[in-house]
């Protein structure tokens, strides 16, 4: 298979199978979830103890919520791209050696979680003050975040910059491979999308069935599907990770293996 631009289908089919290979990294978001929600409630809960319940002091202490929360997602993402990246290089990564070369950029990513506090902090704060007109301000500021911020992990992992320039990289990495980038984050959501929707729809039936007093069908089935769509949200988080490492490592002109997909000939320029 030799295209001259990568198809979405390819990069899809590249980041799958990069991440069957490594399937038990499917605990770091799990981690990552665990220690993000106990990090913002154990700084959260004290500021608002401490400094009253104001308007102020509850968005004081949901940016430092926010801050360490951010941090400690980011270390674990950060972790995903680093196991990525030793499995194309072939090496075999393990949870822990992961985490370790993750640890190791510890600066450069509580640096960025400031920035990325005090940015939701200030479209939050929009969003209360302006009305409809701040929600809607709100939710494009949201989206050109999160679009500019959309390779910023691989480059906190790989490249020593800080957090302002880090998104400027995102930034220059996504418009000079703005098709490649999209064909494959498009293919990505959409399938994970569907598989979460399935398994929406099965919690939905069991809970229904609950409701009409069916326990013994219904409790089971809403059960399966609350931890079908809580798998299928820790794979996509594990599996995107993976890919965005090789949208990165694609952008910035380093190997991309053949990975069973003929990789090789999906990304190969002319």
């Amino acid at each position: 298979m030799a295209t001259k631009n990568p198809t979405g289908r390819a990069i899809l089919k590249a980041s799958l199978e990069l991440f069957r290979q490594d399937r038990q990294m499917i605990w770091l978001p799990v981690m990552a979830t665990v220690t993000s929600l106990v990090a913002f409630a154990l700084v959260t809960g004290p500021l608002l103890l401490a400094l009253g319940h104001t308007g102020f002091a509850f968005a004081i202490a949901l940016a430092c919520g926010s801050m360490v929360a951010t941090a400690a997602t980011v270390i674990f993402n950060v972790a995903l791209c680093f196991a990525a990246t030793d499995r194309i290089e072939g090496r075999t990564p393990t949870v822990g050696s992961a985490l370790n070369q993750a640890w190791a950029r510890k600066g450069v990513v509580f640096k960025w979680a400031i920035l990325s506090a005090v940015v939701g902090t200030a479209i939050r704060a929009l969003e209360q003050r302006l009305g409809l007109v701040g929600r809607l301000i709100g939710i494009a500021g949201g989206l050109a975040w999160a679009v500019a911020t959309f390779m910023v992990i691989p480059v906190l992992a790989f490249e020593d910059v800080g957090p302002i320039e880090a998104v400027k990289r995102s930034s220059a990495i996504l418009k000079a491979r703005f098709g490649t980038v999209v064909r494959g984050g498009l293919r990505f959501g959409f399938l994970f999308a569907g598989l979460s929707i399935a398994a929406l729809a099965v919690l939905v039936i069991g809970v229904a069935m609950s409701i009409g007093h069916v326990y013994v069908i219904g409790v089971p089935v809403a059960v399966l599907g609350f931890a079908a769509l809580l798998g299928v949200g820790m794979y996509a988080s594990a599996a995107g990770m993976y890919m965005r490492t090789i949208l990165y490592r694609f952008a910035t002109d380093q190997p991309i293996p053949d990975l069973g997909v003929d990789v090789s000939g999906a990304f190969r320029t002319h």
